[in-house]
């Protein structure tokens, strides 16, 4: 029995706010819109943003969302530029080069170009390029 990991939610006490970073900021296309909830494609999964219940507000969660990207310069020029606001430039990991970000409610953000072929990080992560590649391949149909 396969299973897939099919959307992420997370929770927002201003979905209006939230709605601009993702579809203005990041550019997710935006998939539903209701009082109570946005649903946004993010690539491979669909993420749900969901207004929080009056009185409960969450706090952000640990750990953080990645998404790939091809060049991580250029990616992180144009969201600089619709207004994101990054903890960092981009930087040298052995996994590739990342960078990351908040979003309105204090979600963390990577931003990973994965490492070329041929360069020591490709070899080391070969495994999770070669996932990436597929799921990019498909996503290209």
């Amino acid at each position: 029995m396969p299973i897939a990991i099919e959307g992420i939610v997370w929770y927002s006490e201003d979905l209006d706010r939230a709605r601009a970073f993702y579809r203005d900021v990041l550019g997710l296309p935006l998939l539903l819109d209701e009082d109570h909830v946005i649903h946004f494609d993010a690539g491979t999964v669909r993420l749900a943003i969901h207004r929080c219940p009056p009185g409960e507000g969450r706090e952000a969660p640990e750990g953080f969302l990645v998404f790939g990207v091809d060049d991580i310069v250029a990616t992180y020029e144009e969201l600089s530029k619709r207004g994101a606001v990054f903890l960092g430039a981009p930087a040298q990991r052995p996994y590739g080069r990342v960078a990351y970000l908040h979003d309105p409610e204090g979600h963390e953000i990577g931003l990973l170009e994965e490492p070329r072929p041929g360069t020591e990080g490709h070899r080391r992560v070969a495994p999770l390029v070669g996932r990436y590649e597929r799921v990019i391949e498909k996503l290209a149909r």
